[in-house]
């Protein structure tokens, strides 16, 4: 029975248990801060050994770890790539706008009757009446390099000076 004198349970109370119920706790004693300062018996431990302890602590401090990564360094990590495709795709958002500008000015200009017609000329070879059209070719290249000896000689003369008179105007 406790000691108000009604009965709360019938499985009996160890004597530790009843004796700190009744007594009041003062927080400023330096016998109760002693209560919670002092070790552990060894009996009450619920781990025992040192071993076993520092495996427990070295789990926590994984987790811990575990923790930390996942809540704050990936998601750092996850930023900082986020950034770099970010100014990767500013990047090409300039160059797709720069060639839609350059696309839009061709559009107004083949809008015109002028751009019209040189379209025209440079896509079917459109030409106006009375106006002749002469597609020339560009001439082949000729071959730079001769054998040497007596023909070959006479003809690499002959070629290098048709060239450069060729190419004075």
């Amino acid at each position: 029975m406790s000691s108000s004198g009604h009965k709360t349970s019938a499985i009996p109370r160890p004597p530790d248990a009843t004796r700190s119920r009744t007594r009041p706790i003062d927080r400023t004693s330096e016998g109760t801060l002693a209560d919670f300062t002092r070790p552990i018996a060894r009996e009450k431990q619920l781990v025992k050994g040192r071993a076993k302890r520092g495996i427990i602590a070295l789990a926590a401090m994984v987790i811990t770890a575990s923790l930390v990564a996942a809540l704050f360094v990936l998601p750092v990590k996850a930023w900082l790539r986020q950034a770099d495709d970010i100014a990767g795709k500013d990047k090409e958002l300039t160059a797709l706008d720069q060639a839609n500008a350059e696309l839009a000015d061709e559009v107004s200009r083949l809008q015109t009757p002028e751009g019209i017609e040189e379209a025209a000329r440079e896509e079917i070879g459109y030409v106006q009446r009375g106006e002749i059209r002469l597609t020339m070719l560009p001439a082949p290249a000729a071959p730079i390099t001769m054998p040497s000896g007596w023909p070959y000689d006479t003809v690499a003369q002959i070629v290098a000076v048709r060239t450069t008179q060729a190419a004075t105007p």
